[in-house]
């Protein structure tokens, strides 16, 4: 039985990929000066994309960012092929810099785009790999233009403007009610940020010990949702992500340790609970910023409380389920080993990913 559940979930973080590395994001925003692309990738990536032979391959320090800096700036003006109309936009300025988070940060300057269609394409995407993507976000002066993930299958955007390089028609800006879906829509997705409020809860046999457990997890993500959203703190998803799979391996190697859930006050894992959920929010906020959020004409506070709120809603939705099946459960048996199970569970599909999403 246990072999069998831990190879089921391995197949499942092999397939699902939690949050896959998208290791590359860029916004582009057009404005009366021009359309300026800025590009962030980590700098594993940014070898693999810009260097050739061994240099792609090796893992690679601030030293050989210097040493092949003239390399990376060529790579920089060659990573997107922009068109307006069917013609080249010609690149104004480009520079590139290695960020103290050890991000590579390629930001360029075009002329601005001012007839139909738009298109960008990712020439140098297929080099980082099959499964790598990029976040790609466009804004105009007033309206959102669009957003696309692009893959190494995929890497074209083509979206229609008008002559002041807007979105035609002028639609209208994210709703209350979009963001408040985007919520439920990226915790249900989120497959990470779901093993993580399992391993919380699938030791849990008291009310009590739940409401406190999730009021904390929410208190804390809020915070550094709120925070990061407002630009107040920031970490690279680099970081980020390997930190949330190092939470869940940590939840599920307490549970091993406590074994079971015990009598009296459980001070440790309200804390555990507040703790790691202060990274999670970190993580929340990455999605929330992808949707350029503040960034094109939109207020901060209403999509942060619907975004926080749809989060909340898609939460209590998977608890209520879990422990609907684990309090119905027989307590004898071999049913008495299904919280053991699951933690180990946990701890394994949480060292894959963080081996996963450190070695990218």
């Amino acid at each position: 039985m246990l072999g069998l559940a831990l190879a089921l979930v391995l197949l499942l973080a092999r397939s699902a990929g939690a949050h896959d590395p998208f290791e590359i994001t860029t916004d582009a925003h057009v404005s009366s000066d021009g359309l300026a692309v800025h590009t962030t990738l980590s700098l594993s990536t940014a070898g693999r994309a810009c260097l050739d032979g061994a240099d792609a391959e090796r893992r690679l320090e601030a030293a050989d960012f210097e040493r092949q800096s003239e390399r990376f700036e060529a790579c920089a003006r060659d990573y997107y092929r922009i068109s307006s109309g069917g013609e080249l936009l010609p690149l104004r300025t480009a520079s590139v810099r290695l960020s103290l988070e050890a991000d590579v940060e390629m930001r360029l300057v075009y002329a601005r785009p001012t007839r139909s269609p738009l298109v960008l394409e990712a020439r140098r995407l297929q080099r980082s790999g099959p499964r790598a993507g990029v976040v790609l976000t466009v804004t105009g002066m007033r309206t959102f233009l669009g957003q696309k993930l692009l893959r190494p299958d995929d890497s074209v955007f083509e979206l229609p403007i008008t002559a002041d390089a807007e979105a035609p028609g002028t639609p209208p800006l994210p709703s209350w009610g979009r963001y408040l879906r985007l919520g439920i829509a990226h915790i249900l997705s989120g497959l990470d940020h779901l093993l993580f409020l399992c391993g919380l809860l699938v030791v849990c046999r008291r009310v009590r010990s739940v409401a406190v457990i999730v009021s904390c997890f929410t208190l804390a993500h809020s915070i550094t949702l709120a925070l990061a959203s407002l630009q107040l703190v920031r970490l690279p998803s680099s970081i980020v992500e390997p930190l949330v799979a190092a939470t869940i391996v940590l939840v599920g190697v307490e549970n091993l340790w406590r074994s079971s859930e015990p009598e009296g006050p459980w001070l440790g894992r309200w804390a555990v609970a507040f703790g790691f959920g202060l990274i999670h929010g970190l993580a929340f906020a990455t999605a929330l910023q992808e949707l350029g959020l503040g960034t094109y004409g939109t207020s901060v506070a209403g999509p942060l409380l619907a975004f926080n709120l749809g989060v909340e809603i898609g939460q209590l939705s998977v608890a209520g389920l879990l422990l609907a099946v684990v309090w119905n459960l027989p307590r004898t048996g071999r049913w008495q080993q299904l919280p053991r199970v699951a933690s180990l569970a946990t701890v394994a599909v949480g060292l894959f990913w963080l081996v996963q999403r450190v070695s990218s």
